[in-house]
């Protein structure tokens, strides 16, 4: 009798490990889906690039590679929180395109909230133009009167977006809803850079269709160019899509943020290969930490002047009358 309780205790306690063991492999395999599906979807509480295209393992290094290399820049251009702290920026800025054998100068004055929703305001001063995107949507201005012409806000909706995402690079990664697709190793200038290849999937961003190919210089990641497949209607560029290359040197810190002073932009063929240049843009002053009302996003009601009522003895004006000859 007691040989066979002898026996029947281990057999019960091997029965219970191979339960227990078959168990934890299961619930160790869900937990890694789980943790997989974490790693490989958005994050909607703690924001960050992700990707669905390319998968399987190459897939999944791309986008460690990718997520690693803009968490880099974050650092570099002074942290998210210190980003929003910031507020507001305003900024000097002049176009410079050449015409013939002359530099035609256009300068504006950018004024920028930071974080979401974007919030801008460009105004040209020689052309009295102002181009806006507030919580109201887009709008643009010419010499002091509203502007509602489709193609001219078409303009200023591009022209804006754009403006504040460059601007707010690479903080605008994460509201924008930047999709890592790709990331590889490129020099130019004997410098060596991480292009990592976004596309965009929700976010603040508008033109889902787009796609950005951002060179982080070695080692502290600083953004120097972009090719961009743009496909937004609205642009000075022609039918989309249109390939550009935008470049940003000479930065300085602002507020721990490296600002470029200068930007170029030319024209991309389809292959990437750059072809001949559009315009510069010069940034001749830069002041953080300003803040804005919403008011000054948003498009001004401009009332109709209301006749004068002649004042009270005052005798109303008679037509003119023409005597018969």
């Amino acid at each position: 009798m007691g040989v066979a309780l002898n026996t029947r205790r281990p057999l019960r306690r091997t029965i219970i490990l191979v339960v227990a063991a078959a168990l934890a492999i299961v619930t160790g395999c869900a937990t890694a889906r789980n943790l997989g599906r974490r790693v490989l979807s958005p994050l909607r509480k703690s924001p960050q690039p992700y990707q669905t295209q390319p998968k399987g393992l190459s897939g999944f290094f791309s986008l460690r590679a990718g997520q690693d290399v803009i968490k880099n820049a974050i650092a570099t251009y002074g942290g998210m929180r210190n980003w929003k702290a910031i507020e507001g920026l305003e900024l000097e800025m002049v176009w410079k395109t050449v015409e013939g054998a002359r530099v035609v100068e256009d300068p504006a004055l950018v004024q920028m909230a930071t974080g979401s929703p974007p919030q801008i305001r460009i105004y040209y001063s020689k052309l009295d133009q102002t181009f806006a995107l507030g919580d109201k949507g887009p709008w643009a201005m010419m010499r002091g009167q509203p502007d509602r012409s489709p193609g001219l806000v078409a303009r200023a909706h591009y022209t804006t977006v754009m403006m504040n995402f460059f601007l707010s690079l690479p903080f605008s990664l994460y509201e924008g809803g930047a999709v890592i697709r790709d990331v590889e190793t490129k020099t130019w200038g004997g410098q060596t850079y991480d292009a990592v290849t976004v596309g965009f999937q929700g976010g603040t961003y508008p033109w889902q269709a787009d796609s950005m190919t951002l060179w982080f210089r070695r080692p502290n990641s600083v953004i120097e160019r972009c090719l961009f497949i743009s496909t937004a209607p609205g642009s000075d560029f022609g039918t989309p899509p249109n390939s550009l290359w935008v470049t940003w040197e000479s930065h300085v810190p602002l507020n721990d943020i490296p600002l470029a002073r200068r930007w170029s932009l030319f024209r991309a063929e389809k292959d990437g290969a750059m072809k001949e240049k559009l315009f510069d843009i010069e940034v001749s002053s830069a002041v953080a930490n300003r803040s804005f009302l919403p008011v000054l996003f948003r498009e001004p009601i401009i009332e109709p002047p209301v006749p004068r009522s002649p004042i009270s003895g005052e005798k109303p004006t008679s037509p003119l009358i023409i005597p018969k000859p």
